[in-house]
């Protein structure tokens, strides 16, 4: 287990949790009454560990509810606005929904996606599993806010079948519009 003993420089509260900011680690500790969500949170980033999207998880220390991740530096999603960006976005988006992860927080990515060398997401404590998970047609909304108009069809072509031929036509749809 990594040294909590390690100065903190930040502390960042959320809604379920506190999250203390070393030099080298994210602690994340979740209040008493959200274990529940401190066990979505585990679960998630867990599964999800193989992928290039979630910060590293180094310890979960089930009895006081802590998570201790790598921590991200970078910058929010909307503030990293790029071709590069908004195409590792939609291919994490496609790799949850391809496997029933439904994060539900992709029409507002800018609190939950930290840019850095690559996009990572954050927060997974309100994702669920769903037969037809959201995340990149959610996230194909928000992209509106940009002036990219994916368009509905090529939505409920991907939402209807969520393979990768429905996939590759919205990811080239965005990228000409980039």
């Amino acid at each position: 287990m990594p040294r909590e003993s390690e100065e903190s420089l930040e502390l960042q509260k959320g809604k379920h949790s506190v999250v203390y900011l070393t030099k080298k680690y994210a602690i994340k500790q979740f209040h008493e009454q959200f274990l529940y969500n401190f066990l979505k949170e585990v679960k998630f980033l867990t599964l999800l560990q193989p992928f290039f999207f979630t910060p590293k998880l180094y310890f979960v220390d089930f009895e006081n509810r802590k998570i201790i991740m790598e921590r991200l530096r970078g910058r929010k999603f909307d503030e990293a606005f790029s071709k590069f960006t908004v195409k590792r976005t939609l291919e994490a988006c496609f790799i949850m929904d391809s496997i029933g992860i439904e994060k539900r927080e992709m029409n507002h990515p800018d609190k939950h996606i930290i840019v850095s060398d690559d996009v990572y997401f954050i927060d997974f404590e309100r994702g669920r599993f769903k037969e037809k998970p959201s995340n990149l047609t959610q996230f194909c909304i928000y992209l509106r806010k940009f002036g990219i108009e994916v368009g509905r069809e090529l939505m409920q072509e991907y939402k209807s079948s969520i393979s990768r031929e429905s996939f590759e036509k919205i990811l080239e749809r965005v990228l000409e519009k980039l």
